[in-house]
């Protein structure tokens, strides 16, 4: 397989994880709904049918509750016959909660149900491919645990407080000598950024930081850049960054971890590739005349996106995850869902031409002409 296949696949398989959450969100609902429960409710019954009995604090800890808010919860639960709490024989000082035939009624009803499906769609897999779902879902889940770690450490008090290095109108830059290709690349997301290239930069790279600056590092023409740590809610309030490139190479883009009110102005380069995975919300990309077949690659979902090419330049527009409000050359989309592929006239002809994916759903996007 082609890296473009295996990059399809990647979106694909990205995709389809996005619309797996959003199932199961809208089966709790349906099923919160039915039985006149809450989101958080729901999610204590089901432990509470995994497990049978827990203690008031394991319910809490495995629900991520206080003991405060669990109080409120069992006494709804009990109100409504879906749970009970009795003494442990063993420790009478200390409260167990129970199931109820209520709780195990709706625990075969739904979840037995799902289980049993799914269950079914893994029985004819041969071992190799199970190993390989296993191993999928287990690093997928080590992701997600580390992003609550990394989130809950931040929030933690005196998490984040300036440490002297965070000076504002920090300046960065690295030579052009010897540099044949450029390459940029976010390694953890930013906001508030604006790039643009500069025929007149005779160094590689000249950037500006307002508020704390990223650590960048520097090999040959690669030039990466990361957050010191993940932004906190506000963060953006108090920084900004400005990257020029040289004009004098081409580049490759690559801004991964989610961007957040980017401007991105590659008019006076040659860009060789585009690159924005995580999610992409209120960005803004002019691109110059395409050299050979130039793939923008956006991931991870997007909203109020922009992508200028220059009048005559041929481009295809492809959206997986369904899209709102999404508008190419002049034709106007509403809510489609699926994938959508979307081509100007002479696409299939031209040898110079942008190839633009949207994975991961898209809305409020426009891709034109300027």
């Amino acid at each position: 397989m082609d890296d473009a296949g295996k990059n399809v696949l990647i979106d694909e398989v990205g995709t389809e994880l996005d619309e797996l959450r959003r199932s199961g969100d809208q089966l709790d609902e349906a099923i919160a709904l039915q039985f006149g429960l809450n989101r958080t409710d729901l999610r204590c019954l089901g432990i509470l049918y995994r497990r049978g009995r827990v203690t008031a604090g394991e319910l809490a800890e495995e629900s991520g509750l206080t003991p405060g808010a669990i109080t409120t919860v069992l006494d709804r639960l009990e109100k409504g016959g879906y749970a009970n709490r009795v003494a442990d024989p063993a420790d009478r000082r200390r409260v167990l909660v129970v199931s109820t035939v209520a709780t195990r009624e709706i625990g075969a009803r739904i979840q037995g149900e799902v289980e049993l499906a799914t269950r079914a769609l893994l029985e004819d897999r041969e071992q190799d491919e199970l190993t390989v779902i296993r191993d999928y879902l287990r690093g997928t889940r080590s992701v997600y645990e580390g992003q609550i770690a990394a989130l809950t450490a931040e929030g933690a008090p005196g998490a984040g407080e300036a440490t002297g290095d965070g000076a504002a109108d920090v300046q960065s830059h690295a030579p052009l000598a010897g540099v044949t290709a450029g390459r940029l690349e976010f390694t953890k997301g930013a906001a508030k950024v604006t790039l643009r290239g500069d025929a007149t930069l005779t160094e590689l790279y000249r950037a500006n930081f307002d508020g704390p600056a990223p650590e960048i590092t520097v090999v040959g023409g690669a030039v990466t850049v990361q957050q010191r740590r993940r932004f906190r809610p506000f963060d953006w309030r108090n920084q900004s960054a400005e990257f020029a490139l040289s004009a004098a190479v081409p580049w490759d883009v690559s801004l991964r971890g989610g961007m957040w009110k980017l401007v991105a102005d590659f008019r006076e380069l040659r860009l060789t590739r585009l690159e924005v995975t995580g999610g992409a919300s209120d960005i803004e990309i002019f691109l110059p005349p395409p050299v050979g077949v130039v793939p923008v690659r956006i991931s991870g979902g997007a909203s109020e996106v922009m992508v200028h090419r220059p009048v005559g330049s041929e481009a295809r527009a492809e959206v997986s995850g369904g899209a709102s409000a999404l508008v190419f050359d002049g034709q106007r989309l509403g809510a489609v869902g699926g994938r959508t592929v979307l081509s100007s006239g002479g696409f299939a002809d031209a040898a110079d031409s942008y190839e633009i994916r949207f994975a991961g759903g898209a809305s409020h996007v426009t891709v034109t002409t300027d």
